[in-house]
């Protein structure tokens, strides 16, 4: 698909998509405050917004059904620990989720498009050709290597992202580690469709790299979205001795 064909695409391309998001548990957790956020998010520039959770979405898109922000959808499985989310896909997960994630009001539905087995045991290329069957929105693939970025395209995704480098068990790294603009190079290179960059992103120079490298978009959640995240970084910073 041409960017240029599609709206909410040409919305994306050049800005800033925020990912305002709260685990199961955190005091952020709240589809009111999660709509709040995203809100702070839009008045300072924000292009579009990632949510998770089905209630989130519904709400946030109640509140922005009058504006052209575009919503980008998941659902993430919970529960799983650290060590088994590296080889679990738990980003919606499944066809049912990824319908029901569009249904609730996502302009684009996200999903994991790593090579790790779905739940629901369909193929990627099925579980996008029925997306894109069932619903209007568009597809996007969060991957870890080019390998699977390739692989998304050729399954029909309308986008794909780097959002999951790092965080696979061939991939893995600290949680301090920057984002591989090498990974996204490669996608921008060899790909035909809108590459985003999205994870470990906690600098506005990043921001601009990738952007200048070609990047339709760049997601960013925890440097502005995740207080206490933001919090222990400046905490570790004063452990000096």
């Amino acid at each position: 698909m041409n960017p240029g064909e599609n709206s909410v695409l040409a919305v994306l391309k050049g800005g800033l998509i925020v990912s305002c998001q709260a685990s199961k548990g955190e005091p952020l957790c709240q589809p009111q405050i999660i709509g709040a956020l995203c809100q702070s998010a839009l008045s300072g520039g924000a292009r579009a917004l990632r949510l998770e959770g089905l209630e989130n979405i519904s709400y946030v898109r109640k509140l922005t059904k009058l504006s052209n922000i575009p919503i980008i959808g998941i659902t993430k499985t919970e529960d799983l620990t650290k060590d088994q989310m590296l080889d679990q896909v738990y980003i919606t997960s499944t066809l049912d989720e990824a319908i029901s994630v569009a249904r609730a009001g996502a302009d684009i539905v996200a999903l994991d498009a790593t090579a790790r087995p779905r739940p629901d045991k369909l193929s990627l290329a099925q579980t996008i050709e029925n997306i894109h069957k069932e619903t209007s929105a568009l597809v996007w693939a969060d991957t870890a290597t080019i390998e699977e970025a390739r692989q998304a395209q050729e399954a029909g995704c309308d986008i794909v992202s780097t959002t999951l480098y790092g965080y696979t068990r061939d991939t893995e790294l600290p949680p301090e580690a920057e984002p591989s603009f090498e990974f996204l190079e490669q996608c921008i290179k060899e790909l035909k469709i809108p590459v985003i960059l999205e994870g470990r992103v906690w600098h506005p120079e990043q921001v601009e790299r990738a952007i200048k490298l070609g990047a339709h978009a760049v997601v960013v959640g925890s440097a502005i979205t995740r207080p206490h995240l933001i919090t222990e970084r400046f905490v570790k910073a004063t452990h000096i001795n």
